[in-house]
């Protein structure tokens, strides 16, 4: 099947209203012409599609408007885009030779760069050069772009995500975030990440604006006041700390916020109770739910603010399927009635992963065109809400046994995180001889340990923790730390945590 250039309407807009602002990078506004003229300078480079399997071409990320550009016209050449970012050294050429990949978009002038047969250098200034029609029609399996999964879970592996996804999934993202001309939006994550899509896209194929800055993560407040911002996407654990930061300082929101989309691991009951304190109720508080496999967002549910429930009795959820996408839930094992493995299923799913058959296999499950019978197994536990809303209940993967009991990490976690002075907690199984115990690792509230030693803090906690709770969910041990460790794509890294403090 051929589709239509995703980027069609981002080009249209060009067209008629070029001086109109795309993308304001730390105080530098570029508009819609110069924005589209720069994407289609990478587009005249690229080699435009060719047989089906054309390996992705690589952009060299730093968080520019370069980088946008860079993506915008590796998709208007028909073409997918691997992002690669700095890192240990040989990373990069490992992974672009695991893929193929001959030809890398430079998006600044200096730096070491990955080793391939073409290095393409676009001319960076004005441009007065045509602005295209339109993007290249593609193929709607062919690849958009292809990410590493973050590994947190296993070995990192390349998902390919076919032009398709965009296709089936942009649309309900646009809805469910009003995106629209008057949006302001903060391009929070990194391009390294599919995160950075629903927060460029959505505005750029509508008319909004798209905000960089280097100040994103260490004052957040100052940025999204500063530039108005209307749309913020922010990782779970960032944005607990960041409402636990406007509680602590009695600070309110910026008042231009209208949606904080919100994603990447599960909210926890307390979380959701310390955002309604900040009393943002005319703020929509949306939480979705996603992989890298699934391309961006499968499942949305509204958690404050217009449109929300009162409250969740069945627990916080991860929301309702978009409409693109159908569900499945396999009955466990141990217990039919209790939570099962999700599965989705819809045109959002990767094509696998790449070169990689066995794991593919392993996760992805039937057959059909336009994956219609494909299934792809999240390895996430729910159950369905009395209102048909999904309710998460842990990985597979993060069950433990602890003195012959089943453990799952969230709810250590969510255990913790109701007591007083945790800002933040991740918990993590540890060999200890013969056995597995529980750790968990907490961030203290400021001020929290001002009586004694974090240790001393932590064991109170501990202490606090062993009255409330069924013994196998108490940590042997609490420990305090001052940062948990993330993965690159914003989630709380468990086990990396766990190596860096003991």
């Amino acid at each position: 099947m051929i589709l239509p250039s995703v980027l069609d309407p981002f080009f249209a807009i060009a067209r008629s209203d070029p001086d109109r602002p795309a993308v304001v990078d730390n105080g530098v506004t570029v508009g819609y012409g110069q924005l589209a003229r720069w994407a289609g300078a990478v587009a005249d480079l690229v080699a435009v599609r060719g047989t089906a399997g054309a390996p992705p071409v690589a952009v060299h990320v730093h968080h520019s408007v370069r980088d946008i550009a860079a993506v915008l016209g590796v998709l208007a050449a028909g073409r997918g885009y691997v992002p690669v970012a700095d890192g240990p050294e040989g990373h990069a050429d490992r992974a672009l030779r695991a893929l193929g990949c001959r030809e890398l978009v430079a998006t600044a002038e200096t730096g070491r760069l990955p080793a391939v047969d073409r290095v393409l250098r676009p001319h960076w200034g004005p441009s007065r050069a045509p602005l295209r029609e339109a993007g290249q029609p593609v193929r709607a399996q062919d690849p958009a772009y292809v990410l590493f999964t973050s590994g947190s879970t296993g070995a990192p592996r390349a998902a390919a995500v076919p032009h398709r996804a965009l296709h089936a999934v942009l649309p309900h993202l646009i809805r469910r975030y009003g995106a629209g001309p008057g949006t302001v939006a903060l391009n929070f994550h990194r391009l390294d990440g599919d995160t950075s899509l629903e927060e460029i896209l959505p505005a750029l194929l509508t008319g909004g604006l798209v905000v960089l800055d280097e100040d994103g993560e260490a004052d957040l407040d100052r940025v999204l006041t500063d530039n108005e911002v209307t749309l913020v996407n922010l990782p779970v654990d960032y944005w607990h700390l960041y409402t636990g930061h406007l509680l602590d300082t009695g600070r309110a929101l910026p008042r231009s916020l209208e949606t904080v989309v919100i994603g990447g691991e599960a909210v926890r009951a307390d979380m959701l109770e310390r955002w309604r304190r900040l009393g943002a109720d005319d703020v929509v508080l949306l939480n979705t739910y996603g992989s890298t496999e699934t391309a961006l967002v499968t499942h949305s549910a509204v958690l404050a603010g217009p449109g929300a429930p009162a409250d969740f009795p069945d627990g916080v959820p991860i929301g309702r399927p978009l409409p693109s996408v159908r569900q499945a839930v396999a009955p466990g094992a141990d217990d039919p009635d209790g939570p099962g493995e999700l599965l989705v299923a819809g045109p959002q799913l990767a094509t696998g992963y790449v070169d990689d058959p066995v794991r593919t296999a392993a996760r992805f499950t039937g057959t059909g065109p336009d994956d219609t019978d494909r299934w792809y197994r999240t390895g996430d536990l729910v159950t369905e809400g009395a209102d048909g809303a999904l309710v998460f209940h842990g990985r597979i993967d993060h069950q433990v046994k602890i003195r012959g009991h089943r453990v799952d990490l969230l709810d250590v976690e969510e255990a913790v995180g109701r007591l007083p002075g945790v800002a933040a907690v991740a918990a993590a199984a540890h060999t200890k001889g013969d056995h597995t115990v529980l750790l968990a690792f907490v961030v203290p509230t400021p001020g929290a340990s001002g009586r004694g030693t974090a240790q001393e803090s932590a064991a109170a906690l501990r202490e606090r923790l062993s009255a409330a709770v069924p013994g196998p969910l108490v940590p042997d041990r609490i420990v305090a730390v001052p940062a948990l460790l993330h993965t690159r794509t914003g989630k709380v890294d468990r086990a990396a945590t766990r190596d860096r403090y003991l």
